[in-house]
């Protein structure tokens, strides 16, 4: 790498022998400064700690992130995708089982910094990350750790929620099945205006729902309880609505929940027939992709 002469000379100036000993510390240090500003850490959080009452009797011994889709847990497909986008760290909630997760995954075999939030008893998914507040200090990606997808563009999804300035950022599949999750709406610039969680009445078609896949700003945090059970979708999306402060992202790729028996067994068959592509699950190097 070659330098501007002038600017050399600048670093050579703040060479004192105590803060910085030499050229290279120097210049290693205002590149760290420089990577911070243009370039922010990285975080995700992965909820791992419900009680998984929907897939048992698999998960009385299995924790559901671990559940395995093809020949490897659905737990490591998130990680893998997540370090392809260059995440710096990950955080896991945990609670049930939470041994075997802690157990089974390696730092130095995945390449990436794991932390854990344990959770004593279960906070549901807006506790969970209210636990997690200490190792959160910037904008975040949360997401379930029983939902899979492929093809989600995690930098554009970054970029539209730092754009909008938004508070929280939900990421929409299409479903036939939305009683199941979370019906939006829309309005013309992708601001949520109408969240309900599991409506009761069944739709014809598809529709969005909540994909269970978020970008939320550590200013949510002042707005979940310390220490007690909080839901994101009943609790603190309907707040951020009255303050037109949340956004849906579409996403029109591969995405399933593997929250019942059926789901998962479809998810298994959607990996055989090839509608779902595990060397997908990653995307592209980034110098690949579009945009």
């Amino acid at each position: 790498m070659t330098l501007d002469p002038e600017l050399v000379h600048k670093i050579d100036l703040l060479v004192d022998g105590t803060r910085f000993t030499n050229r290279s510390e120097t210049a290693e240090a205002l590149l760290r400064i420089g990577m911070e500003q243009f370039r922010p850490e990285r975080t995700a959080l992965i909820l791992c700690g419900g009680l998984e009452t929907r897939v048992r009797p698999s998960s009385f011994a299995t924790p559901k992130p671990l559940l395995p889709i093809g020949y490897q847990p659905l737990l490591e497909y998130q990680v893998e995708y997540l370090k392809r986008y260059e995440f710096d760290r990950i955080i896991l909630a945990i609670g049930f089982l939470q041994e075997q997760i802690v157990r089974y995954l390696d730092e130095r075999k995945l390449g990436i910094r794991l932390r854990y939030s344990f959770e004593k008893e279960p906070l549901d998914t807006g506790g969970a990350i209210k636990n997690a507040e200490s190792m959160i200090s910037s904008d975040f990606l949360t997401l379930n750790g029983d939902v899979i997808f492929s093809g989600l563009d995690f930098d554009k999804l970054i970029y539209a929620h730092k754009k909008a300035n938004s508070l929280a950022t939900v990421v929409l599949a299409k479903s036939i099945t939305p009683t199941r999750f979370g019906a939006v709406e829309l309005d013309s610039e992708n601001r949520l205006v109408s969240f309900v969680e599991k409506p009761r009445k069944q739709t014809t078609g598809e529709v969005w729902v909540n994909a269970g896949i978020y970008v939320i700003s550590p200013r949510v945090l002042s707005k979940i309880p310390k220490g007690r059970r909080s839901s994101l979708e009943l609790d603190v999306f309907p707040k951020l609505m009255r303050e037109n402060a949340i956004y849906g992202y579409m996403h029109e790729g591969y995405w399933a929940d593997v929250g019942t028996p059926e789901d998962y067994l479809h998810v298994q068959k959607d990996l055989l027939t090839g509608v779902f592509k595990p060397q997908e699950i990653a995307g592209e190097e980034p110098w690949q992709r579009s945009g």
